[in-house]
């Protein structure tokens, strides 16, 4: 299995002439074998397209991420290769989505950036977690009773000396629609993973475990924002050690395909 391991990660170096060996290896019953031939196609150009498509299918979630990452590195950009990580953003591993939506990003250019206030959110401890449950993050919930907060800071820094789960409220205005093509949530970083809705509608998490807690992330929830509109956003937050929150900005992101 070494062996086979190695020989995938040498074809790497010959381009499209090594793509016919290294589909077989995505039929190896060895995962690593299939995540090393899928990270190897990034230099075979657009023919690797069609494999690394099969690849963002399979059953390994760290095989999918490597085809993910793969489809990034494809040059030229294609339709196809944006369509099929527009579609990657919606698997079930974390990783594999956040990968596949900081790659479609690439794509577009910004013509808007809209930061999130710091201020007047809304901020509940939920030690027995039962948010998700109660659906805290309705949009019409009365969260009036709920303690005052900011983000850009960690919750400790307000007063809340708490490891474990909490939630985050608070709704914005977002401007009129321009040209914008693609909507997305960039966050600073949160301490240390995030499940995130917009407008009652799941828009995604980020959720590595401890090592998540510095890591920025991004959400597209071009579907899901109301422009010209107020918009609501929750955030449902878990820290499992030492300080947890929103600790830097959101940032509302809006793109139009490049030329």
């Amino acid at each position: 299995m070494v062996v086979r391991r190695t020989a995938a990660r040498c074809l790497g170096n010959m381009g499209a002439a090594a793509l016919p060996a290294l589909q077989g290896a995505l039929a190896n019953s060895d995962a690593l074998v299939r995540r090393i031939a899928a990270q190897s196609m990034a230099e075979a150009g657009a023919a690797a397209v069609e494999p690394l498509s099969a690849a963002l299918k399979d059953r390994d979630p760290l095989v999918r991420h490597a085809a993910a990452g793969a489809l990034a590195a494809v040059r030229p950009r294609t339709a196809k290769t944006l369509e099929l990580l527009i579609a990657a953003q919606k698997d079930e591993s974390p990783l594999v989505a956040e990968v596949a939506t900081h790659a479609a990003g690439a794509y577009f250019s910004v013509v808007q950036d809209i930061p999130l206030p710091l201020d007047g959110w809304k901020f509940k401890l939920d030690a027995d977690d039962k948010g998700r449950e109660g659906k805290w993050f309705r949009p019409d919930l009365d969260d009036s009773q709920w303690a005052s907060i900011g983000i850009g800071k960690f919750w400790q820094d307000f007063g809340h000396n708490y490891e474990g789960v909490a939630w985050y409220r608070r709704s914005f205005n977002s401007p009129r629609r321009t040209k914008a093509q693609r909507v997305e949530l960039r966050f600073g970083a949160v301490d240390e993973s995030a499940w995130v809705w917009l407008n009652g509608e799941y828009a995604g998490e980020h959720d590595v475990g401890l090592s998540g807690w510095d890591k920025p992330f991004r959400l597209d929830v071009t579907r899901l924002l109301r422009w010209g509109q107020e918009n609501q956003i929750a955030v449902r937050v878990h820290n499992a050690k030492m300080a947890g929150g929103i600790w830097k900005p959101i940032t509302l992101v809006a793109s139009e395909l490049r030329e």
